[in-house]
């Protein structure tokens, strides 16, 4: 299933020049537009500084022919450990794996750690944070929107690579003046669409160590399948 995959093998991140119809010669992410650069580093240096971190976002899931849906979510992270609940899912990232909880089925998959770099170029709560690192992707300026009173700057993402990227491009919203994401929204080659909004964001807050430690107790009557290798 393409959201849960994407849940669990996603982000995150890049960099861009602003990309014309003839934008098929820039497929070196050296061709990154240097205003986009700076302002995602910029974001990126403010998140880093917290030590802990928690938010509420939404996912709207947009498939051609179909409903709109939209899912609530929370995600607590502390450096590269992750927790994150999402409708009738959840997710623990630790040291020692993936943890992904289908409350619905009463399973629990446990997945193998993604290897260093694996996760550069996707989209999921756990790399809402640093989906912009490494070099898979052009970043261009595209204009400014106004949201809810907020003056909001549009970034676009493409894939240098994109025979093989999962999405045929990214679209970022930033809060500039605050430093902040406001929504990704990445686009499939079926035409789906899925955008997580961060509603809140509260860096330096009060994690328990157990939030992010899997404990088989804490789902009795659950199926659990290690899928590591």
């Amino acid at each position: 299933m393409r959201l849960i995959s994407l849940l669990l093998l996603l982000p995150l991140l890049f960099s861009g020049t602003i990309l014309s119809a003839q934008d098929k010669q820039y497929n070196n992410a050296q061709y990154s537009d240097s205003e986009a650069i700076a302002l995602i580093k910029s974001i990126r240096i403010k998140y880093d500084a917290y030590k802990t971190m928690e938010a509420d976002f939404r996912l709207d899931i947009n498939i051609p022919g179909q409903a709109v849906e939209s899912q609530q979510g929370k995600i607590k992270r502390q450096g590269d450990f992750v927790r994150f609940k999402l409708g009738g899912q959840e997710g623990i990232i630790n040291a020692e794996a993936a943890y992904m909880i289908q409350h619905g089925n009463k399973e629990v998959m446990i997945n193998n750690l993604p290897e260093p770099g694996e996760m550069t170029g996707m989209l999921t709560p756990q790399t809402l944070f640093s989906f912009y690192e490494g070099d898979n992707y052009l970043l261009s300026i595209q204009g400014k929107d106004v949201v809810d009173g907020r003056l909001l700057q549009n970034i676009e993402m493409k894939p240098v690579d994109r025979d093989n990227s999962d999405f045929t491009k990214l679209r970022l919203k930033v809060d500039k003046a605050k430093k902040e994401l406001v929504s990704i929204e990445a686009f499939t080659r079926d035409g789906s669409r899925f955008t997580f909004h961060l509603d809140k964001t509260k860096g330096g807050v009060s994690l328990p160590e157990k939030t992010f430690v899997f404990s088989k107790a804490e789902f009795p009557g659950y199926h659990v399948e290690d899928m590591r290798y």
